[in-house]
This record gives C-alpha cells, structure tokens and sequence, in this order.
C-alpha cells in the first residue's frame, strides 16, 4: 500500500482523518523542518479534549513552535547530556543481563513482558526516581494516554481520567522529593538546569515527565520487541550479532528503518500551501507517513530488503527529522545496543511459538503487542 501510494503523484486523503498524506521521503521530511508551515500545537487539542481536563502533554515540547520550542528545548536538552547516558549504560547492561538470564532460564516466554517491556521500563522509572512499585503500573498508563484520541465510551473516557490523575500524583510527588533531596538523577538535573538565567517552571517540568514516560518505554519497547522479531525470522542475523559486537548497532538502525516503531508524524498547515503539486488548505491535518519514508526507492537502495550497513542506512526519520528531532534518540540506542548485545550473547536461536504475530493496535506506532518464544541456550 504504501508503494503504491509513493507511485501516485501528489498526496493521498487518507482515513480515519482525512487528513493529507505525504508517503515520500522528500515530503515527510518537508513537513518535520517547516514548522513555520505545518505546526505541531495542533497537536495539543488532541491531546486535552474537553472531557479529559488538563493534560500536561499538551503542554508538553512535543506541541511546541518556535520560539516557545527553543528555549524549552535547550533547557530540556541538558538532561540527556552524555554524563546522563554515560551512567545509565552500566544500569542499562545489568538491567538486561539480569532480565536475559531470567529468560533464559525459564525457556518459553513471551519477550515482551518478560525483556522488551521491562528493560526500558525500569530505566524510565530510575531517571524519574519512581518507586519500583509504580513500574507495572507504567503499560497502564502509558496505554490511557495513548487512548485520550480514541476514547469514546464512559468508562473508556473514566480510565483515560484516572490514568491522568494517577500520573500527575505520582510526578508530582517526585519533582517535591527531589527539590528538596537532589540526587544524580534526570529529574534532579531539570530541576537545576538554566539557560540565559530562565529555569523550567513547575508546569513545564510536569509536561515533560508526562511526556517522557510513555514516550520513552513505548518506543524503545516497539524497537526492541521489532529486533527480536527479526532476530527470529533472520536467524542469519542473530549468529552475526554474536560473531561480532559491531554488528549490533547497524542492525539497529536497519530495524530503526525496515520495522519504524513510529509510523506517523501529525502536523497542521498553518496557511494556504502546494506540497508536490496538491493544494493544501490552512488548517488541514497533513500525516508524515515515516513507515514509506523509510521505504522510499528515491533514497533507500533495494528498501524492501532488510540489509545492516546499508548505505544512507542513518537517514531514516524514525526520530524524526529538524527541531523536533528526538531528545531521547541517543538513550533508545544506547538502551537497544546494550540490550541487545546482553541477549543475543545468552542464546543461539529465538523460535517463534506462533507463525502470526499479534500487533499493538495503534495508527501511530508499530511493535509486537506478544511475542511468545522458545530461547534456545547458547
């Protein structure tokens, strides 16, 4: 479908939205670097609609325009500094040894809930300071606001509530704690952190913890559920990941590519414009397409073939692409990397306990929602 729709010439209309679609590489990447043009603030209505009450994601950096979005985002950008990474990596590789060796040891599982998952959840919740018996609560969560735009029934819209409040009395209660008992942590850090002698207000740093937890579990969750996907359908893939450690980080970006875990970008024209010859009203909902960009012919030799080191393999917009490129890009890999190299070390073949996979339901992401295995022992 996407093929076709990069074949056709302008932009498509496209369901549940009706919204314009850029399927190209060139046009998706024309509407993440012209936020003069196709503004994200639209993207805060989405988020808070009349009946959820205040959300702090849609007054998160995700919604911003410059010049709101500069200087929130330089202040933000401090505390994904590498002093930051540089310490996560060691909690990073004895979270996922240990979650390996679990695995591992217990033979038949299901990947998600038992690596995928828990990996990037329980580093989200030690950056955060969470207490460890918040994190199972975290797919819960992160689930309710992922659900605000489709919500539709009471007891959906009930759920969409409590997770709201639940997140806000959790994170609240951190940033409280760590104002008056800093540590060497992400939140203590953006409590600190000062640009041009501005500091983040209260409801800023809320706004970025919102975004920041199912953000930063769900898309790394997507990614490495998708490598270990093809890790098992690749078997080729999976003994040149042991044979060589660099090996790693070219499949994932392959992944990070052929398997995008983020499959769309919203914006909103702000005037009257022409994108590759069709009109675009001000005030129209155009969808970047990252799934066909990523497989775009016109810059991807070959897209359709799954090939590590391929050449251009770094370009895809998965992260996405200008001032909203993403702040947590380089902890996703760090954390995939890591992650990874534990796993693949542990076993000698992944086999797929079912031939169908069983997807998460969603427009905007892609990932396993199940991935039952049984590990074979290195």
């Amino acid at each position: 479908m996407f093929a076709r729709m990069r074949a056709e010439p302008g932009l498509c209309r496209v369901e549940p939205f009706g919204a314009f679609a850029a399927a190209r590489y060139e046009e998706s990447s024309a509407l993440l670097k012209d936020p003069r043009t196709f503004s994200s603030e639209a993207l805060s209505a989405a988020a808070e609609p009349p009946w959820i009450g205040p959300n702090p994601v849609a007054q998160s950096l995700l919604t911003k325009d410059p010049p709101a979005h500069t200087g929130l985002r330089a202040l933000l950008t401090r505390a994904f500094g590498a002093p930051m990474i540089s310490r996560l990596e060691v909690r990073v590789r004895e979270t996922s040894e240990r979650l390996a060796d679990a695995a591992v040891r217990q033979g038949e599982v299901d990947l998600v809930d038992a690596f995928t998952h828990v990996v990037p959840r329980d580093i989200i919740g030690e950056m955060l300071g969470l207490d460890p018996s918040l994190f199972p609560n975290f797919k819960r969560w992160s689930q309710g606001m992922a659900a605000i735009t489709s919500a539709v029934t009471p007891a959906q819209q009930e759920e969409c509530r409590s997770v709201v409040r639940e997140m806000k009395l959790a994170l609240t209660e951190v940033l409280e704690t760590r104002r008056r008992h800093p540590a060497e942590d992400m939140v203590s850090e953006l409590l600190q952190a000062e640009v041009d002698g501005r500091k983040l207000s209260d409801d800023e740093l809320l706004s970025f913890l919102f975004l920041l937890l199912p953000a930063g579990v769900d898309t790394t969750t997507q990614l490495l559920g998708n490598a270990m996907l093809t890790l098992a359908r690749r078997p080729e893939q999976l003994e040149q990941a042991r044979a060589d450690k660099a090996h790693v980080p070219r499949f994932i970006e392959e992944v990070l590519r052929y398997e995008s875990p983020t499959q769309l970008s919203f914006r909103l024209a702000t005037r009257d414009v022409e994108l590759s010859g069709t009109r675009i009203p001000a005030g129209s909902l155009v969808l970047g397409i990252i799934g066909s960009a990523n497989r775009d012919e016109r810059v991807f030799e070959q897209p359709d073939l799954f090939l590590p080191g391929r050449s251009k393999g770094n370009q895809h917009l998965t992260f996405g692409y200008g001032i909203h490129f993403c702040l947590g890009a380089q902890l996703a890999r760090l954390e995939a990397r890591v992650a990874l190299e534990a796993f693949v070390s542990r076993v000698r073949g992944i086999e797929l306990r079912s031939s169908t996979v069983e997807w998460i339901d969603s427009f905007g992401s892609h990932g396993p929602a199940t991935l039952p295995v049984r590990l074979l022992p290195a």
